[in-house]
């Protein structure tokens, strides 16, 4: 059961960084996002691993999957800001979240144990957040979203999802070496050095970055507390209540973002949209019902 609690915390946190993304990745440069999200989180990591005294041990596959995982964690997060500023994010977060089934796919052939009912959940979980991403009433009524502006979305979605199922199996590897806490530091590390790497190309160029002002500062911030909630949970979950299970309770993200941005972005979801989102829950609840965990 902890695996699903966990995964659905994760997808409740992500669900809230991406509804702040769609307003801040206008904004401010993505590089810069990067550089605010990793660096805020690793300076609190840090701290807390220095109070305690308790360092991440060098274990060359878990440091190595650690580092590409950070990496990734870059490239997955430029398509789905991508995503989430070309819109609708209804549309942009189903279609990242279909990371769902290379990452189930990727355990049950790393030797995680499984259930059938979990593949039907799976299944279930897949299908509803492919529904939410089809086009409606609701988007036509809006002039821009037309099928190609939906299909764009998509696309940079599901580029999303790709980076995001390989970055999260390499960190669940890290996890299972290293422990939650260590993995989602050397994380947070690599991926603030790819940032300052990323950052110092820019500027070679000579190109402009765009910093957070006013209250978009604490946006970010907010935003920084949310996606690194997102992967902490995601990680002990993984750790101590079975990857398969806390996978798919992490893929309900979909469902969460659809719903936040409707509250708090004013995002109209219409009854084709609420369907999904209640069938992608009962997806949730099919995992629950047939995790071995």
């Amino acid at each position: 059961m902890n695996g699903i609690l966990w995964g659905l915390a994760g997808a409740a946190s992500i669900g809230a960084s991406d509804c702040i993304a769609r307003v801040t990745a206008q904004r401010v440069s993505s590089s810069i996002l990067f550089l605010i999200i990793m660096g805020l989180s690793l300076t609190v990591l840090s701290i807390q691993l220095l109070l305690v005294g308790d360092w991440p041990i060098w274990h060359f596959w878990g440091w190595t999957a650690s580092a590409i995982s950070g990496v990734l964690n870059i490239v997955a997060l430029y398509f789905l800001y991508k995503a989430l500023t070309h819109g609708p994010v209804a549309v942009a977060s189903p279609a990242a979240s279909t990371f769902t089934v290379l990452l189930v796919l990727f355990n049950i052939l790393a030797g995680e144990p499984w259930s059938w009912l979990q593949l039907v959940a799976m299944i279930v979980v897949f299908v509803g957040v492919v529904m939410l991403a089809r086009p409606t009433a609701i988007d036509a009524e809006v002039e821009h979203y037309n099928a190609q502006w939906i299909r764009v979305t998509l696309y940079y979605g599901l580029a999303t999802a790709l980076a995001v199922a390989f970055r999260m199996f390499l960190a669940q590897e890290a996890a299972l070496l290293l422990g939650a806490m260590h993995a989602l530091y050397l994380n947070r590390l690599f991926a603030l050095l790819g940032t300052l790497v990323l950052i110092a190309i820019i500027l070679v160029r000579q190109q402009s970055l765009n910093w957070p002002k006013g209250r978009t500062i604490w946006l970010v911030l907010l935003q920084a507390v949310f996606e690194t909630a997102a992967l902490g949970a995601f990680l002990i979950g993984s750790a101590g209540g079975g990857r398969i299970s806390t996978t798919i309770g992490f893929s309900a993200f979909a469902a969460a973002t659809a719903v936040f941005a409707w509250i708090w972005l004013g995002e109209r979801i219409g009854w084709h949209r609420g369907c999904w989102i209640l069938i992608v829950g009962f997806g949730v609840m099919l995992a629950v019902a047939g995790n071995v965990s």
